[in-house]
């Protein structure tokens, strides 16, 4: 920005088109002369190499010097004569030199180190012509731009004679605006890393005037460039006229030898064998793949037998020859000559390993031209295309295809024998933290054991298939319940089966749905359906892996489809709203902050508790968004508060496993304008254990910004003291469960007091939440807690509401 900034406040414009325009037609003819020099040999190249120096190097000296006379430092600046002619003698060895260099490059390398050398031209011929400045003072210098200008130059000038040495038109352009880009970003950057402020004009007695210079820079560069361009021009006709008479006659050689190869060619390179048969059926012409891959002896001289005798030597050369051989070639013989007389092919099957397809061609005078194509790996990928058309890549099980296929032999199988067919909905259980924790590959190991433990249960009238992920589907018929409960009782061992490698051991374990055919439903997609409902309750029931499907878990899919759809009718139209509760100091009562609260009044049902719908929208993806919304809208609303009140919002497991949680928050506070300091974030125990170490990795990014986290419903997780101890919590927050006796149960008591005693310890306060009586804040008093909220202290409403609640006991 400081170089922009200086190019278009420091300079007269004028001068600074002609410099550029300048510095690009000396560009152009630079790359062109270069091409030139390139093609030329002996004393020509050493001609041209000199020319096109001549050309860039006077370029870049007169963009210099124009680009210098349209500077302007506050005073006029006087020209050292000798010190000028200096620059342009540099300029035109070193750029000789590299050019010299980018010309007998043998490596892209080799042709950017030429370019680099023009490079190092344009930054010594710059610095010699400020040196060749009449003017007093101290010129000072800006070491970071000195160093960016020059590796600036050096850089895309080395761009351009790797990209312009050889190609199209279009490169040669690209190349000559890489090396203008060279020539003015070193210049300007090397300008604008100078400073002229100490610096005062002084008389150039015996020097050059500026207006004299500008004028002969300005002819004398068009007059050489146009010279240059001339030549180019020259030359690039010359070289198109002899590309053209170079094609006419490699067109006319290639034309000569493909009449005089063709037939060689076809026969030595074909991958197919050809033989040539006249119409006595002889052999006249074959390659050497024609034998090959009959089976026949290549050393053997084909030349002049019968297609009999072909077929005859074939097959001798199996590896099994029949023993009834000449009743054997009487059926080849009837088989192919309907094929001679008419056109066609036929596959032979010689072995596992070899499948030949022959094709006879008439050719109308009673010969013919049969061709042989070894067609073993495409019958191969055939049927191996066939088989994963219908089964699983990776674990080989039935795919969802092959499984509907199984249901239909299943479905005439039980019809028939009038018996009945489980279809049986299979989930894996925490399959993606395996995925998460330790890899995709030790899912797919994971998953490819399970399935061969599956195929090694299954027995007659049953079908294991994978449908996608870790979704299993299975089919069972049976007679009896108990067979199918055996058959259950089956998978669920598989399921619970250990598995351990070295470098994992885990227990998969799933949850079962099971319907059945035909009381659950008549066709697959319907049992499916129910399976994958009766599945979803095993999930949910914690004690059952296995559930039934019953008819009233219809309604409840139903009830649950309907609440997913109003979710996220609620998100587009704003259906929700936010509540605060008070929260206080026992000590003092003060107001220290409030809670967020997401409330939602479903149309046509009131208010639902969060805590149906929350479970709800973490299933259906909608969790995120409105946990989006909940924080964007609770740091608006708090930014706007007369009073620097700190707020409380809670995130979900979900959102607190998505490294994108750290942005958001940061976007909000942006947007809000709200101070990172009167925003705390409230994590479950729960939500950090599913994946610990990404979890509190994203808090700790949080927590950075200057935000308060705070952990809640404390000891009701799985791991308490080992969570406090992996991160430095900004508060901890006393589930409401404990408070609901603690004025008269004293094991209760004595929990809350263990809870607010490491609190103590660890320095970290404790908010106790549910307090609803005077006695239970006494006791929190007592024993020492920080904070607390509750229906005693203000119950959830706006926060005007709030502000005129009773402002509690003070100590």
């Amino acid at each position: 920005m400081p170089v922009i900034q200086f190019l278009f406040t420091a300079h007269e414009p004028a001068h600074i088109v002609l410099a550029a325009t300048i510095c690009m037609i000396s560009s152009y003819a630079c790359i062109g002369l270069l091409r030139h020099a390139r093609r030329a040999h002996g004393r020509m190249r050493s001609v041209w190499t000199a020319v096109a120096a001549l050309a860039v190097g006077f370029g870049i000296w007169a963009t210099h010097f124009v680009a210098v006379l349209a500077f302007r430092p506050g005073f006029t600046l006087g020209y050292d004569l000798w010190l000028t002619a200096l620059s342009l003698l540099i300029a035109i060895v070193l750029c000789g030199v590299g050019i010299a260099l980018a010309i007998r490059a043998t490596s892209a390398l080799d042709r950017f180190l030429g370019g680099a050398v023009v490079g190092v031209a344009i930054s010594t011929m710059h610095y010699a012509g400020i040196a060749a400045l009449v003017m007093g003072g101290s010129l000072g210098w800006n070491p970071g731009l000195v160093a960016t200008s020059i590796l600036s130059g050096m850089a895309f000038a080395g761009l351009a004679f790797t990209i312009g040495m050889d190609g199209s038109t279009r490169r040669l352009l690209s190349a000559a605006l890489l090396l203008t880009l060279a020539i003015c970003a070193m210049h300007f950057t090397a300008m604008a890393a100078a400073d002229f402020s100490l610096c005062f004009p002084l008389s150039a007695d015996g020097g050059l005037d500026g207006f004299w210079l500008s004028v002969a820079l300005a002819f004398i560069s068009m007059l050489l460039l146009a010279l240059a361009l001339g030549s180019t021009v020259l030359d690039e006709a010359d070289r198109r006229r002899t590309e053209r008479e170079n094609e006419r006659q490699l067109r006319d050689a290639a034309r000569i030898s493909e009449v005089t190869g063709k037939l060689e060619l076809a026969m030595t390179h074909m991958a197919q064998g050809l033989g040539l048969y006249d119409a006595e059926g002889r052999l006249q012409l074959y390659n050497q793949r024609f034998p090959s891959l009959l089976g026949i002896d290549p050393a053997m001289n084909l030349a002049g037998i019968s297609f009999r005798r072909t077929c005859h030597l074939s097959v001798l050369g199996s590896e099994h020859p029949p023993e009834d051989l000449e009743a054997r070639i009487d059926q080849v013989m009837a088989s192919h000559a309907p094929l001679i007389a008419g056109g066609g092919e036929i596959v032979h099957s010689f072995a596992e390993d070899r499948v030949l397809q022959v094709s006879h061609s008439p050719i109308g005078d009673g010969s013919w031209v049969t061709t042989i194509d070894d067609i073993t790996e495409r019958h191969r990928s055939q049927r191996a295309i066939a088989h994963l058309a219908r089964h699983d890549g990776l674990t080989g099980l039935p795919n969802r295809a092959r499984f509907r296929e199984s249901f239909d032999w299943a479905l005439a199988r039980a019809e028939e024998a009038g018996d009945k067919i489980a279809i049986i909905a299979i989930d894996l259980d925490h399959f993606k933290e395996i995925n998460d924790s330790h890899g995709h590959a030790a899912g797919d190991m994971v998953l490819k054991t399970l399935s061969g433990c599956f195929n090694s249960l299954l027995g007659e009238g049953e079908v294991i298939a994978r449908l996608g992920g870790d979704e299993f589907a299975a089919i069972k018929i049976f007679t009896t319940m108990d067979g199918l409960r055996e058959f259950l009782q089956r998978l669920e061992a598989a399921l619970t089966q250990r598995i351990e490698t070295e470098a994992l051991k885990v227990t998969p374990g799933g949850s079962i749905g099971v319907a059945v055919w035909p009381d659950d439903g008549r066709d697959l997609s319907k049992l499916m359906s129910n399976a994958d409902l009766a599945m979803y309750r095993a999930k949910i029931e914690f004690d059952r892996r296995i559930c039934y499907y019953e008819h009233d878990m219809d309604e409840q899919a139903r009830q649950r489809r309907d609440m997913v759809r109003d979710l996220w009718t609620a998100l587009e139209q704003n259906g929700f709203y936010l509540a605060y509760q008070v929260q206080k100091s026992v000590a003092t009562g003060d107001i220290t902050g409030y809670e967020v609260l997401l409330r939602w009044n479903r149309p046509g049902h009131g208010e639902v508790p969060p805590s149906e719908f929350i479970p709800v929208a973490e299933e259906c993806g909608a969790i995120n968004a409105i946990g989006i919304w909940v924080l964007k809208m609770a740091c608006l609303e708090a930014a706007s508060w007369p009073e620097p009140y700190k707020i409380a919002v809670n995130v979900s497991g979900i959102q607190l496993s998505q490294v994108e949680l750290v942005e958001t928050v940061r976007n909000v506070l942006f947007m809000s304008g709200l101070a990172p300091a009167r925003l705390e974030l409230e994590v479950t125990e729960t939500s950090i254990i599913g994946d610990k170490q990404r979890a509190l990795h994203i808090l700790r990014q949080i927590k950075a910004m200057g935000v308060s986290i705070a952990i809640d419903d404390f000891c009701t997780g799985y791991s308490s003291l080992d969570t406090l101890r992996s991160f430095p919590f900004d508060k901890i927050k006393l589930d409401r469960s404990f408070m609901s006796e603690v004025e008269s149960n004293e094991q209760s008591k004595a929990i809350v007091r263990a809870i607010l005693a490491l609190g103590r310890s660890l320095s970290v306060p404790v908010l106790a939440e549910g307090v609803e009586t005077r006695e239970q804040l006494d006791v929190l008093r007592k024993e020492g807690c920080t904070e607390a909220q509750g229906f005693l202290l203000g119950r959830p409403g706006s926060i005007d509401w709030a502000d005129r609640l009773e402002p509690g006991l003070r100590a």
